[in-house]
């Protein structure tokens, strides 16, 4: 566990490794708070360039100052927990009398536990970017050493007759997340009880009895995730009596918590196990027709046959496989819930097919629609017409790719390895893009949110509201044909109606009337011959279907679901598009919500994740979901840059792979404070660019003409 950091990236360090010490951290193994002896390892990385050529004293960071500064800390101080050790002694070596600008901390106490070597803590921190804050760069870890006990394992008779010395070493991971420390106390996030880990891992493993070290370190990773609640573990199992000329053999997984929710049991309203229901996960495909329509068609006919869609991936559009003379393809994946059994889920699936269209003139060859079955349950299958999992799945990216959508850790039958593994460990594909996330709203051409080349759409804003913070009582139902047909002109793509400001501060108006504001209008547009894009920008779900059974196309909802209950599966019934945004609160208190425990862009991502696995909960299809980060809602003018700052970032994450997003910065406060709305058009520019940038799909703004212009040159400079 001792993993010493390296210079070779460029960044000098300097260390102290194996200082011996002794302080209270928390009690003994007998419940006692007593001094007991850690040993403590740290590696300060910075510049000893100047130190380096000058051999001048004060350009060094001298070890012996390191080493006494932290010996004086540890020794008399008393701490909680050999992570309130570890997070005391990374501030001091970030903090002034030491300075450096990341340091790693490792704290290890032997014979801390009855049969293992040692305990410990490995812990990086970064030099604050702001007074007060702390930010991991790499996962905390808790580890265990050579936990010895004894167990029945093996398939020789001889090691079924007696228990055998197994050696054991754990590794319990914490995922980096920031935390913000008050200067005048200490504080930390607390990681796992490493010693109910041990007491729980060590009475299973003396009563357990396998034949496999690998099923027995799979079990031992059950116990840390599910028992004791670990996220990610590493499990080393070494059996030193197995060779005669070896020192040890042994296996090491590493699983997170979710490779084990497929034990998970369904039950029923009153707690009863729910008898035959099984989780499959099916493949969709169609390079013929209208492909996203099919598709979509072949989900409500799996809803009808009794084959409950749980979740759907995005959509990617992909290059042909095997046979290459034909159309590119739309490929995506589900989860269902069936009571069918494999080989009847199966013939439903071809009753699908058969039903929609597809005609099988070559093997694979073009196709109307393709439903397989990868994966059901854990099992394994091979029969003349079915093989479970399937097949050629571990070779193809575009099968790889939506089921990561649905489930990256999620274990494959065969190789007990996360389907995020082996698609990231596919060798390069030799055609260019050979996998682009697909989302083909019409009327709006595809959004392609990892195509380097797309172009960024405008989002025009007309507010049918008197009290807007901007545009307030500018449109009417007089002029609102005429305003529309000049901004589609000068470029907008979608036209985003709202009937309710949500300015900060504002009140509600009654649903009759946020109705009556906003679906005259969309009907008045779509009598003129207006057919371009339109959205309705409201997060009540009365309005959204008024305004969908209009004409509109998209909901635009800035709660993401969080002010109406009904509005996500209102938006899934409708089968529309639905842009989640993140906010907190209402538009009355929001503004008093801006305090973020923890680094900004991880916390937006935690919490507007939440709003995209409640949306595919509800049944919103993945490929219908927008995302916008909330410039201007429960932000601050400083976090409001950090997002466009950060923006590239925050989409990139792996959860939100194949998703596009819009960004609104138009006339907000940050972008020009001491000036009115209608006085920040600038400051709208630079917001833009910075969007364009940072890689929004879309931008919502109210002067189109002029952002238009930022776009154009925008994507001329980075769209390329």
């Amino acid at each position: 566990m001792r993993e010493a950091p390296s210079s070779d990236d460029g960044k000098d360090l300097i260390f102290v490794r194996g200082l011996n010490l002794k302080t209270i951290t928390g009690v003994d193994h007998w419940q006692r708070p007593k001094p007991q002896p850690v040993t403590l390892s740290l590696w300060l990385r910075t510049s000893v360039a100047l130190a380096g050529s000058t051999d001048h004293l004060p350009y060094s960071i001298h070890y012996g100052t390191v080493c006494k500064s932290v010996s004086a800390l540890v020794e008399e101080g008393q701490f909680k927990s050999l992570e309130d050790l570890a997070e005391q002694v990374s501030a001091l070596a970030l903090g002034e009398k030491l300075n450096g600008e990341w340091v790693k901390v490792v704290v290890e106490q032997p014979r801390v536990l009855l049969r293992a070597e040692a305990a410990g803590i490995s812990i990086v921190r970064t030099k604050p970017r702001r007074r007060g804050e702390i930010v991991p760069v790499e996962e905390d870890k808790v580890f265990i050493q050579d936990l010895r006990l004894v167990t029945i394992i093996g398939v020789n008779p001889w090691e079924r007759e007696a228990k055998q010395n197994v050696v054991i070493n754990l590794t319990l991971h914490k995922p980096p997340r920031s935390t913000l420390l008050d200067s005048t106390k200490s504080e930390f996030n607390s990681l796992y009880d490493f010693r109910r880990v041990v007491d729980k891992v060590s009475e299973y493993v003396e009563a357990s009895d396998y034949k496999t070290v690998e099923a027995f370190v799979t079990a031992i990773a059950k116990v840390a995730c599910v028992d004791c609640g670990v996220e990610k573990v590493t499990v080393r199992a070494e059996k030193p009596s197995a060779l005669t000329f070896a020192k040890a053999p042994g296996v090491e997984i590493t699983r997170h918590k979710s490779f084990f929710e497929q034990d998970k049991v369904d039950v029923d309203e009153e707690g009863r196990q729910a008898k035959g229901k099984h989780t499959a996960y099916i493949a969709l495909g169609s390079n013929v027709g209208n492909r996203a329509q099919t598709i979509e068609k072949s989900l409500r006919m799996l809803d009808e046959a009794g084959i409950k869609v749980r979740k759907t991936s995005s959509l990617y559009e992909t290059e042909p496989m095997y046979v290459e003379d034909q159309p590119r393809f739309l490929n995506g994946a589900c989860q269902v819930e069936t009571t069918l059994e494999p080989l009847p889920l199966l013939e439903e699936l071809k009753r699908i097919e058969a039903a929609i269209g597809r005609e099988k003139t070559l093997e694979k060859g073009p196709r109307s629609i393709d439903l397989d079955i990868l994966l059901y349950d854990q099992i394994v299958l091979s029969s003349p017409t079915l093989t479970i999992p399937h097949a050629g799945m571990l070779e193809r990216e575009f099968v790889l790719r939506p089921l990561c959508d649905l489930a990256p850790h999620l274990p494959h039958p065969l190789t007990s390895t996360s389907i995020l593994t082996h698609l990231t460990t596919l060798p390069p594909s030799s055609r260019p893009d050979p996998v682009r996330p697909h989302a083909h709203f019409h009327p709006l051409p595809p959004l392609n949110p990892s195509d380097p080349k797309r172009r960024t759409l405008i989002m025009s804003i007309l507010n049918l509201t008197p009290d807007s913070f901007s545009d307030g009582g500018l449109h009417s139902l007089d002029t609102i044909v005429e305003t529309a047909k000049s901004h589609i002109s000068q470029g907008a793509s979608i036209l985003d109606l709202g009937g309710l400001s949500t300015r900060p501060g504002s009140s509600e108006v009654p649903v009759d009337e946020e109705i009556n504001r906003v679906v005259p209008a969309i009907k008045k547009l779509r009598e003129a011959g207006i057919d371009a894009a339109i959205s309705v920008d409201t997060y009540r779900s009365p309005v959204a279907r008024a305004a969908v059974q209009a004409g509109a196309n998209i909901i635009n909802d800035v709660s993401a679901g969080t002010l109406d209950p009904l509005m996500l599966s209102t938006a899934a019934e409708l089968n529309v598009p639905i842009c989640l945004m993140h906010m907190r609160g209402t538009p009355a208190t929001m503004n008093k919500l801006n305090v973020y425990d923890g680094d900004l862009i991880t916390v937006i991502a935690e919490e507007l994740y939440e709003r995209v696995e409640a949306a595919l909960r509800a049944g919103v299809r993945r490929w219908n979901i927008i995302l916008d980060p909330g410039l201007g809602f429960a932000k601050n003018a400083e976090q409001n840059l950090e997002i466009l700052r950060r923006l590239d970032e925050l989409r990139n994450r792996r959860e939100f792979e194949g998703l596009p997003w819009v960004l609104g910065p138009s006339r907000k406060r940050f972008v020009g404070e001491n000036k009115e709305a209608k006085e920040r058009v600038w400051g709208t520019a630079g917001a833009v660019s910075a969007a364009v940038r940072g890689g929004a799909d879309v931008v919502r703004v109210h002067d189109v003409g002029e952002m238009g212009e930022v776009v154009r040159v925008g994507d001329a400079i980075w769209r390329v």
